[in-house]
């Protein structure tokens, strides 16, 4: 565990967080700078968020055979997805149970996914099962210390909730199901199980995984960033967010006037096959979900946007942008043409957001900035300030 360099600088910003949290919407601001800029704020995040709450790791799309594999590094932990013979996903340590080694690192040729028949440890040659088992380790058997039937890769908790791969450090917190129930009905008739990952986009961020959150569950934003590409689709001013919902929080994002009309009239302006269970209402708005801290969900009448946050530090994260659709579209004669098109617009309004959080972060480190008031647009912020001081408040109460 890191050290705390400065702990009642930690326990004045914790206090500040709260009582910005405290305010009603009619009156609320910004939390400080330090929330997004503080080292040891963030290493706080990693003891009393990230390690004890679930974590959307990926989906089930992306391990669709036995041995098909996704490597990926969280809060410091090298971890490996993998679908097992028996057909059960693992989310399994790559640190080897001999000398230490992270058997998959960059550098050495092993590709971040793909389909392996077990795990081999480049170091010694240590082999391991795609269950985590140990299955050889050559010239051991002069030590009297080696028990092969003792030695496996950690295995981490993890759950399937609607598709997704979910991890957790913490092996006292309630099911992922449990967790986040008051989210699934607002998901279930998309059947996001049954879809597929077409696209998957990384970006090396140089901001906080907060900035992000923010960004992308207020609507707000539109009138500006995306002045061209979703405000012209989905108007700020004729957004709205449910008042509250246990461990997350609803936007609702109904399309323009123009394009309703257009609708009506026949003309629908999806691409991909629609999920068969969609009510009527679900074709004329686009919602967006954060589940808490960090599942970020964008739903469409025919697609599903899911992103990937991996904090690296306070102030740096690896963001993966993912695009889901049905089955059936991937069987449609022109996806591939479509999903060109698609991914070509998935850039363009991710590289928007990802320019001005960065924007953001630069000026968070300003010795002159003051935190400023939230309208009533940005009611998504407002509910995660009130969860963060949720975990601040059960931290010092242990």
């Amino acid at each position: 565990m890191t050290v705390c360099s400065h702990p009642q600088k930690l326990v004045e910003l914790q206090q500040k967080i709260l009582e910005a949290a405290s305010r009603p919407l009619e009156t609320a601001i910004a939390l400080p700078a330090e929330t997004y800029t503080d080292p040891d704020f963030y290493q706080w995040e990693v003891q009393h968020i990230f390690k004890r709450q679930w974590l959307c790791v990926g989906h089930c799309s992306q391990v669709p055979q036995p041995g098909d594999y996704i490597n990926l590094d969280l809060i410091d932990e090298p971890l490996v997805i993998v679908r097992g013979k028996d057909n059960q996903i693992r989310v399994l340590s790559r640190v080897c149970a001999h000398r230490g080694m992270d058997m998959m690192p960059e550098g050495f040729g092993h590709a971040a996914q793909g389909n392996r028949r077990s795990f081999l440890c480049p170091y010694h040659h240590w082999v391991y099962g795609l269950d985590g088992t140990l299955v050889g380790a050559p010239e051991m058997h002069q030590s009297q210390q080696f028990e092969p039937d003792k030695v496996c890769l950690p295995k981490f908790r993890s759950e399937i909730w609607h598709g997704f791969i979910f991890i957790t450090f913490d092996p006292e917190i309630e099911s992922v199901s449990t967790h986040y129930a008051a989210l699934s009905p607002y998901l279930e008739r998309w059947n996001i199980a049954e879809m597929q990952m077409v696209a998957n986009l990384e970006w090396n961020c140089q901001f906080n995984w907060k900035v992000l959150v923010e960004n992308f569950m207020e609507p707000y934003h539109h009138l500006g960033t995306h002045a061209k590409t979703f405000e012209p689709m989905l108007p700020a001013a004729k957004t709205w967010t449910e008042p509250e919902v246990l461990n997350g929080v609803v936007c609702h994002l109904p399309l323009a006037k123009s394009i309703v009309e257009r609708i009506n009239a026949g003309q629908s302006p999806t691409v991909f096959q629609t999920p068969v269970n969609l009510l009527p209402q679900d074709h004329y708005e686009y919602a967006v979900y954060l589940g808490n801290p960090n599942f970020l969900l964008f739903t469409g009448p025919d697609r599903v946007y899911w992103y990937l946050l991996l904090p690296t530090s306070a102030g740096e994260m690896t963001l993966h942008t993912t695009l889901l659709v049905t089955s059936e579209s991937k069987d449609m004669p022109e996806f591939p043409q479509i999903l060109e098109r698609e991914i070509a617009g998935l850039k363009e309004f991710h590289l928007e957001d990802v320019e001005v959080c960065t924007a953001v972060q630069r000026g968070l480190r300003s010795s002159v900035y003051s935190p400023g008031a939230l309208g009533h647009l940005e009611m998504p912020i407002w509910l995660f300030q009130k969860y963060l001081a949720q975990q601040i408040q059960v931290a010092n109460s242990q």
